[in-house]
């Protein structure tokens, strides 16, 4: 009989020997910690955009710029100047309306000077938009100037629309420099 209570006990001892490893829960944070890694490069490239990109938007500055009186001397140059001429596009909640800037200050009233392009279905028309611009510029004879244009949005478009809008005017190859207008209208 002392036999089979040695073998018992052994055998007792084994289980709580086999049963009692540290080794489990590090190895389980370990690898947690690396599947959620993984999970979260991967939802990240899943969700990113095919393209994406910083639209380049010029701020209108003085065209007089201070005069610099360090060691340097450096003397600023406008790129472009805005005049009455420049070509200018307000997006609205319906449409885009466009026109020179002299348009939109001093004719205001003169619906003559102002060009309307509806929306469709809610979505800026934007290849319509370049193409009526496309043929409003020849006719004026806008098109051997300083490729400027001045894009005023209401307050009431959202800032991805923006920026979709620009981009897509800078494509046409119409313009250059797309100079973001606020607090105009």
């Amino acid at each position: 009989m002392t036999a089979s209570t040695t073998l018992l006990l052994k055998i007792s001892r084994t289980k709580k020997r086999l049963s009692s490893n540290t080794w489990y829960l590090p190895i389980i944070i370990v690898a947690s910690a690396g599947l959620m890694i993984y999970l979260s490069y991967t939802l990240r490239a899943i969700s990113m955009a095919g393209r994406y990109a910083l639209i380049e938007a010029e701020i209108p500055v003085l065209p007089m710029p201070p005069s610099d009186d360090t060691l340097s001397h450096f003397q600023e140059k406008p790129a472009a100047t805005i005049d009455a001429r420049i070509p200018l596009v307000l997006l609205t909640r319906d449409a885009f309306i466009f026109g020179t800037a002299q348009a939109f200050a001093i004719d205001l009233t003169n619906v003559r000077s102002k060009f309307y392009v509806p929306h469709v279905e809610g979505a800026p028309n934007l290849p319509r938009l370049a193409f009526e611009m496309t043929k409003w510029m020849d006719m004026e004879g806008l098109d051997k100037g300083p490729k400027v244009l001045l894009f005023v949005p209401t307050e009431e478009i959202p800032m991805p629309i923006i920026i979709q809008c620009m981009a897509a005017l800078k494509d046409t190859g119409l313009f250059e420099k797309v100079v973001l207008g606020g607090g105009l209208i």
